[in-house]
């Protein structure tokens, strides 16, 4: 099996690096990885006990967000490939895709052995990449990707592209723990533009003055502080703070998944949403959770309406709103979603599964 350089690379942490820790898990023990990262959460868990096969290496990555870190990364990789000639490197984020094309300029074939994982809609500099990284392959989380008119459409759809694509979903490692439906509605999501915060709060207004107190609580790091602030004054204004809770960011949310009622994902089409995949998805089926979540992005594709989930029409507050009132008012439906749902992620979403899937596409 040929050595694989991951480069996993951003100031951030989110779905990207958590699929990386997950794949890293599931390979064999004497496959020789190399993961570049610079995320201390990041870090922190592919140094942990059996993260990474027992060949496999971690090069840690200083600032990316500096010309300096790149650069620092950029003459490392190319060090790397030239020791490993026959190794492949997966670009993982956008950063990542940046320090692989300064990379190029002096290892001119580092494109034909290259992949990119482009899993959302904010990646930029894309003419520099796909000029520099040329004969790269690109791993799609879904085709929403990919069914984004003038995003990554002019450099692999025909008659004027070349870049070859492959959709490789997200994975999730299925839990042994039971699970409840008692606790509240829950909503794992970075605070910003197009998670659909405010159309969440609205709903909640709705059930309010319909009589209808159930709880929901927010999950994610505040990335907009001004919008953090705008919404917890706008909570206070429709005076819905006794239902509704803003938290920070959580490690792991597997406990609250496991006793929530359902999650909702209010994410729209704006501001670099919707969502590509929607990993809080199959993160919540794993834990035979339904969800209730806006008709848009690659999670309208996931979901079957009134089979393994509720799918509400973008921006439709009131749907939304109708949509909670049902399942609080249904555990039995709950369970019969969250159970539907329980099965497809086992049978197409489960670890295992995606980690060979991804060692078939690029071996």
């Amino acid at each position: 099996m040929r050595p694989l350089i991951i480069l996993s690379v951003a100031t951030g942490y989110g779905g990207a690096e958590r699929s990386i820790e997950i794949l890293l898990k599931h390979m064999p023990d004497d496959m020789n990885i190399h993961v570049y990262a610079h995320n201390a959460l990041h870090i922190r868990e592919l140094t942990a006990p059996g993260a990474m096969p027992k060949m496999g290496k971690l090069i840690r990555v200083p600032s990316p967000a500096s010309a300096w870190g790149r650069r620092w990364a950029s003459l490392r990789l190319w060090r790397d490939c030239l020791r490993n000639p026959h190794a492949h490197v997966i670009a993982n984020t956008h950063t990542s895709a940046l320090i692989a094309a300064i990379t190029a300029k002096f290892l001119p074939s580092l494109g034909s052995r290259s992949f990119i994982y482009v899993r959302d809609f904010l990646w930029t500099d894309l003419d520099y990449i796909f000029r520099r990284l040329e004969g790269v392959r690109a791993l799609l989380p879904s085709s929403a990707v990919a069914n984004r008119l003038g995003y990554l459409s002019p450099y692999f759809l025909e008659p004027h592209g070349s870049v070859a694509v492959t959709v490789l979903p997200d994975m999730v490692v299925l839990p042994k723990s039971q699970s409840s439906y008692l606790g509240p509605f829950l909503h794992l999501a970075t605070v910003n533009a197009w998670k659909g915060h405010i159309d969440l709060l609205m709903a909640m207004k709705a059930l309010k003055e319909d009589g209808i107190t159930l709880r929901t609580c927010s999950y994610g790091t505040i990335s907009n502080v001004e919008l953090g602030q705008k919404l917890r004054r706008f909570i206070a204004k429709l005076d819905i703070d006794q239902y509704y809770q803003l938290q920070g960011y959580i490690p792991d949310p597997a406990s609250l998944l496991q006793s929530c009622t359902a999650v909702i994902i209010t994410s729209r089409s704006h501001s670099g949403g919707p969502e590509t995949f929607g990993r809080t998805v199959i993160e919540a089926w794993s834990h035979r959770k339904p969800i209730i979540a806006y008709k848009c992005g690659a999670v309208a594709e996931l979901i079957e309406d009134g089979v393994d989930g509720l799918l509400v029409d973008e921006g439709d507050t009131t749907g939304l709103a109708s949509a909670m009132k049902k399942l609080h008012e249904s555990p039995e439906t709950c369970r019969r979603l969250g159970e539907a749902g329980h099965q497809k992620v086992s049978r197409q979403f489960e670890a295992q599964v995606i980690t060979q899937m991804f060692l078939e596409t690029v071996s």
